[in-house]
Protein backbone atom coordinates (compact mmCIF):
# COMPACT_ATOMS: atom_id res chain seq x y z
CA UNK A 1 0.00 0.00 0.00
CA UNK A 2 1.30 3.39 -0.80
CA UNK A 3 1.54 5.92 1.48
CA UNK A 4 2.54 9.23 -0.14
CA UNK A 5 -0.77 11.73 0.72
CA UNK A 6 -0.14 14.68 -1.34
CA UNK A 7 -3.10 15.34 -3.30
CA UNK A 8 -1.35 17.03 -6.23
CA UNK A 9 -2.05 14.58 -9.05
CA UNK A 10 0.44 14.28 -11.98
CA UNK A 11 -2.55 14.20 -14.57
CA UNK A 12 -5.40 16.04 -12.96
CA UNK A 13 -8.60 14.20 -14.87
CA UNK A 14 -10.24 16.43 -17.06
CA UNK A 15 -13.02 13.52 -18.55
CA UNK A 16 -14.39 12.87 -15.21
CA UNK A 17 -16.43 14.53 -12.80
CA UNK A 18 -14.99 15.51 -9.65
CA UNK A 19 -18.42 15.91 -7.19
CA UNK A 20 -21.01 13.54 -6.77
CA UNK A 21 -23.91 14.72 -8.81
CA UNK A 22 -27.46 14.93 -6.81
CA UNK A 23 -28.59 12.94 -9.42
CA UNK A 24 -26.68 10.14 -8.91
CA UNK A 25 -29.61 7.82 -8.26
CA UNK A 26 -31.67 8.37 -10.81
CA UNK A 27 -28.85 7.68 -13.44
CA UNK A 28 -28.18 4.12 -11.85
CA UNK A 29 -32.04 3.58 -11.95
CA UNK A 30 -31.94 4.76 -15.49
CA UNK A 31 -28.62 3.06 -17.25
CA UNK A 32 -29.17 -0.02 -18.99
CA UNK A 33 -27.19 -1.86 -16.65
CA UNK A 34 -29.69 -0.62 -14.04
CA UNK A 35 -32.86 -1.18 -15.93
CA UNK A 36 -31.71 -4.35 -16.84
CA UNK A 37 -30.99 -5.64 -12.68
CA UNK A 38 -34.19 -3.91 -11.50
CA UNK A 39 -36.52 -5.30 -13.98
CA UNK A 40 -35.31 -9.26 -12.78
CA UNK A 41 -35.33 -7.84 -9.19
CA UNK A 42 -39.15 -6.53 -9.57
CA UNK A 43 -39.98 -9.67 -11.78
CA UNK A 44 -38.59 -11.97 -8.66
CA UNK A 45 -41.52 -9.84 -6.22
CA UNK A 46 -43.99 -11.54 -7.74
CA UNK A 47 -46.12 -8.08 -6.83
CA UNK A 48 -50.38 -9.00 -6.82
CA UNK A 49 -52.96 -6.73 -7.62
CA UNK A 50 -53.76 -5.00 -4.52
CA UNK A 51 -50.46 -5.80 -2.69
CA UNK A 52 -48.61 -3.76 -0.07
CA UNK A 53 -45.06 -3.37 -1.12
CA UNK A 54 -42.30 -1.51 0.56
CA UNK A 55 -39.57 0.11 -1.35
CA UNK A 56 -36.53 0.24 1.54
CA UNK A 57 -34.11 2.97 0.74
CA UNK A 58 -36.05 4.05 -2.31
CA UNK A 59 -34.09 6.97 -2.70
CA UNK A 60 -35.35 9.71 -5.12
CA UNK A 61 -37.79 7.08 -6.24
CA UNK A 62 -36.11 5.31 -9.32
CA UNK A 63 -38.08 2.28 -8.77
CA UNK A 64 -41.63 3.71 -7.78
CA UNK A 65 -43.22 4.01 -10.89
CA UNK A 66 -42.50 0.56 -11.64
CA UNK A 67 -43.74 -0.89 -8.25
CA UNK A 68 -46.81 1.53 -8.92
CA UNK A 69 -48.02 0.12 -12.02
CA UNK A 70 -47.74 -3.57 -10.64
CA UNK A 71 -49.89 -3.15 -7.57
CA UNK A 72 -53.31 -2.62 -9.40
CA UNK A 73 -55.56 0.50 -7.77
CA UNK A 74 -56.16 -0.81 -4.79
CA UNK A 75 -52.32 -1.84 -3.98
CA UNK A 76 -49.95 0.65 -1.95
CA UNK A 77 -46.37 1.39 -2.14
CA UNK A 78 -44.51 2.81 1.35
CA UNK A 79 -40.91 4.46 0.38
CA UNK A 80 -38.81 4.59 3.01
CA UNK A 81 -35.51 6.30 3.18
CA UNK A 82 -33.28 8.41 5.56
CA UNK A 83 -32.70 11.21 3.36
CA UNK A 84 -35.26 13.65 3.52
CA UNK A 85 -33.80 15.66 0.29
CA UNK A 86 -33.95 12.13 -1.82
CA UNK A 87 -37.43 12.15 -0.67
CA UNK A 88 -38.19 15.27 -1.72
CA UNK A 89 -36.85 14.58 -5.24
CA UNK A 90 -39.26 11.62 -5.08
CA UNK A 91 -42.25 13.89 -3.81
CA UNK A 92 -42.00 15.72 -7.11
CA UNK A 93 -41.95 13.41 -9.56
CA UNK A 94 -44.71 11.63 -8.38
CA UNK A 95 -48.54 12.29 -6.70
CA UNK A 96 -50.39 9.70 -6.43
CA UNK A 97 -52.95 8.52 -3.50
CA UNK A 98 -51.36 5.14 -3.33
CA UNK A 99 -48.43 6.28 -2.65
CA UNK A 100 -46.78 7.21 0.66
CA UNK A 101 -43.08 8.22 1.17
CA UNK A 102 -41.72 8.67 4.73
CA UNK A 103 -38.44 9.26 6.42
CA UNK A 104 -37.44 6.33 8.53
CA UNK A 105 -35.02 3.84 10.04
CA UNK A 106 -34.32 0.61 8.02
CA UNK A 107 -33.15 -1.32 11.40
CA UNK A 108 -36.49 0.24 13.17
CA UNK A 109 -39.07 0.59 10.62
CA UNK A 110 -42.47 2.41 11.90
CA UNK A 111 -44.42 -0.16 10.29
CA UNK A 112 -47.03 -2.76 11.97
CA UNK A 113 -45.60 -6.27 12.22
CA UNK A 114 -47.58 -8.50 9.36
CA UNK A 115 -48.36 -5.25 7.57
CA UNK A 116 -46.56 -5.80 3.83
CA UNK A 117 -46.82 -8.22 1.30
CA UNK A 118 -43.59 -7.45 -0.48
CA UNK A 119 -40.19 -6.19 0.38
CA UNK A 120 -37.76 -4.47 -2.03
CA UNK A 121 -34.46 -3.04 -1.07
CA UNK A 122 -31.94 -1.96 -4.17
CA UNK A 123 -28.76 -1.27 -3.20
CA UNK A 124 -29.33 -0.27 0.69
CA UNK A 125 -28.05 -3.29 1.98
CA UNK A 126 -24.41 -2.18 1.34
CA UNK A 127 -24.59 1.22 3.48
CA UNK A 128 -27.07 -0.17 6.71
CA UNK A 129 -25.27 -0.25 9.88
CA UNK A 130 -26.47 -3.92 10.80
CA UNK A 131 -28.16 -6.03 8.22
CA UNK A 132 -29.03 -8.48 10.37
CA UNK A 133 -31.19 -6.13 11.78
CA UNK A 134 -32.31 -5.11 8.80
CA UNK A 135 -33.54 -8.57 7.87
CA UNK A 136 -35.22 -9.24 11.66
CA UNK A 137 -37.01 -5.85 10.64
CA UNK A 138 -37.99 -7.30 7.16
CA UNK A 139 -39.24 -10.58 8.44
CA UNK A 140 -41.19 -9.30 11.08
CA UNK A 141 -43.23 -6.81 8.94
CA UNK A 142 -43.99 -9.50 6.41
CA UNK A 143 -47.13 -11.06 6.50
CA UNK A 144 -47.00 -14.92 5.60
CA UNK A 145 -45.47 -15.71 2.77
CA UNK A 146 -44.75 -12.43 2.13
CA UNK A 147 -41.60 -11.83 -0.45
CA UNK A 148 -38.30 -9.82 0.06
CA UNK A 149 -35.95 -9.11 -3.19
CA UNK A 150 -32.67 -7.81 -2.62
CA UNK A 151 -30.37 -6.59 -5.22
CA UNK A 152 -26.92 -5.53 -3.79
CA UNK A 153 -23.51 -5.85 -5.56
CA UNK A 154 -20.58 -7.35 -3.76
CA UNK A 155 -17.71 -5.33 -4.72
CA UNK A 156 -14.87 -7.32 -4.73
CA UNK A 157 -16.10 -8.53 -8.44
CA UNK A 158 -15.09 -4.81 -9.35
CA UNK A 159 -12.71 -5.65 -12.10
CA UNK A 160 -10.84 -2.89 -14.37
CA UNK A 161 -8.44 -3.40 -17.27
CA UNK A 162 -4.93 -1.62 -17.07
CA UNK A 163 -2.03 -2.18 -18.05
CA UNK A 164 -0.24 -1.88 -14.90
CA UNK A 165 -2.59 -4.48 -12.62
CA UNK A 166 -1.44 -3.65 -9.53
CA UNK A 167 -3.16 -0.10 -9.99
CA UNK A 168 -6.79 -1.64 -10.39
CA UNK A 169 -5.96 -3.99 -7.34
CA UNK A 170 -5.20 -1.14 -4.95
CA UNK A 171 -8.36 0.86 -6.44
CA UNK A 172 -10.37 -2.14 -5.14
CA UNK A 173 -9.25 -2.68 -2.25
CA UNK A 174 -9.83 0.92 -1.12
CA UNK A 175 -13.25 0.62 -2.42
CA UNK A 176 -13.76 -2.82 -0.33
CA UNK A 177 -12.07 -1.45 2.38
CA UNK A 178 -12.83 2.29 2.83
CA UNK A 179 -15.16 3.60 0.54
CA UNK A 180 -18.39 1.12 1.18
CA UNK A 181 -19.36 -0.25 4.70
CA UNK A 182 -20.75 -3.50 3.59
CA UNK A 183 -18.53 -4.44 0.56
CA UNK A 184 -19.24 -8.10 0.27
CA UNK A 185 -23.36 -7.63 1.16
CA UNK A 186 -24.60 -9.26 -2.43
CA UNK A 187 -22.60 -12.83 -1.80
CA UNK A 188 -23.42 -12.86 1.95
CA UNK A 189 -27.25 -12.77 1.56
CA UNK A 190 -28.20 -15.90 1.00
CA UNK A 191 -26.73 -16.76 3.97
CA UNK A 192 -28.35 -13.79 6.37
CA UNK A 193 -31.56 -14.16 4.76
CA UNK A 194 -31.82 -17.73 5.84
CA UNK A 195 -30.30 -16.58 9.56
CA UNK A 196 -33.53 -14.00 9.87
CA UNK A 197 -35.14 -17.14 9.01
CA UNK A 198 -36.79 -16.65 5.81
CA UNK A 199 -36.66 -18.85 3.02
CA UNK A 200 -34.24 -19.08 0.35
CA UNK A 201 -36.01 -18.54 -3.00
CA UNK A 202 -33.30 -17.56 -5.88
CA UNK A 203 -29.78 -15.84 -6.57
CA UNK A 204 -29.24 -14.56 -9.76
CA UNK A 205 -25.78 -12.38 -10.56
CA UNK A 206 -25.98 -9.81 -12.76
CA UNK A 207 -22.67 -8.84 -14.89
CA UNK A 208 -22.93 -5.10 -15.63
CA UNK A 209 -20.12 -4.61 -18.22
CA UNK A 210 -19.16 -1.08 -19.49
CA UNK A 211 -16.81 -0.35 -22.40
CA UNK A 212 -17.17 3.80 -22.47
CA UNK A 213 -15.02 5.43 -19.19
CA UNK A 214 -17.54 8.19 -18.92
CA UNK A 215 -20.71 6.40 -19.08
CA UNK A 216 -18.79 4.20 -15.95
CA UNK A 217 -17.48 7.35 -14.52
CA UNK A 218 -21.26 8.60 -13.81
CA UNK A 219 -21.84 5.21 -11.87
CA UNK A 220 -18.36 4.75 -9.99
CA UNK A 221 -16.84 8.59 -9.85
CA UNK A 222 -13.60 7.29 -10.55
CA UNK A 223 -11.79 10.86 -9.78
CA UNK A 224 -13.84 11.67 -7.00
CA UNK A 225 -12.93 7.91 -5.71
CA UNK A 226 -9.30 7.78 -6.76
CA UNK A 227 -8.09 11.10 -4.94
CA UNK A 228 -9.49 9.59 -1.75
CA UNK A 229 -7.40 6.74 -2.65
CA UNK A 230 -4.42 9.00 -3.09
CA UNK A 231 -5.74 10.75 0.69
CA UNK A 232 -5.73 7.08 2.26
CA UNK A 233 -2.38 5.92 1.06
CA UNK A 234 -3.49 3.42 -1.29
CA UNK A 235 -2.47 4.78 -4.35
CA UNK A 236 0.70 7.49 -4.85
CA UNK A 237 -0.56 10.72 -6.60
CA UNK A 238 1.79 9.36 -9.76
CA UNK A 239 -0.39 5.92 -9.36
CA UNK A 240 -3.43 8.26 -9.45
CA UNK A 241 -2.03 9.95 -12.72
CA UNK A 242 -1.12 7.02 -14.38
CA UNK A 243 -4.05 5.32 -13.46
CA UNK A 244 -6.69 7.83 -14.29
CA UNK A 245 -4.96 9.08 -17.33
CA UNK A 246 -5.45 5.54 -19.02
CA UNK A 247 -9.17 5.44 -18.07
CA UNK A 248 -9.44 8.61 -19.71
CA UNK A 249 -7.96 6.62 -22.97
CA UNK A 250 -9.44 5.69 -26.22
CA UNK A 251 -10.18 1.71 -25.07
CA UNK A 252 -11.75 0.96 -21.83
CA UNK A 253 -13.37 -1.63 -19.90
CA UNK A 254 -15.31 -2.39 -16.28
CA UNK A 255 -17.88 -4.69 -14.99
CA UNK A 256 -19.25 -5.45 -11.64
CA UNK A 257 -21.70 -7.52 -10.30
CA UNK A 258 -24.66 -7.42 -8.83
CA UNK A 259 -27.26 -10.33 -6.97
CA UNK A 260 -30.54 -10.33 -6.65
CA UNK A 261 -31.60 -12.69 -3.97
CA UNK A 262 -35.12 -13.31 -3.37
CA UNK A 263 -36.58 -14.73 -0.41
CA UNK A 264 -39.87 -15.34 1.42
CA UNK A 265 -41.68 -15.79 4.52
CA UNK A 266 -42.81 -18.94 5.80
CA UNK A 267 -46.40 -19.39 6.01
Amino acid sequence: MAKNRNLKLSSPSRAFETRRPSDYLLRAAGSKTGQAYKSLAIERLGIEEGNAVLDLGCGTGGDLGPLLSSIGPTGSVIGVDVDATALEVAHEQYADPRLRLTVGDAHALELGSFSIDRVYVDRTMQHVAAAARVLDEVRRVLRPGGRVVLAEPDWRTLLIDHPEPDLPEAYRQFVVGQVIRNARIGSELPRLVQRADLELESVTPVTATYTDAVDADRIFGFARVTRRAVTSGYLTPDQAGRWLGHLEGPVFFASLTIFVTAARKAG
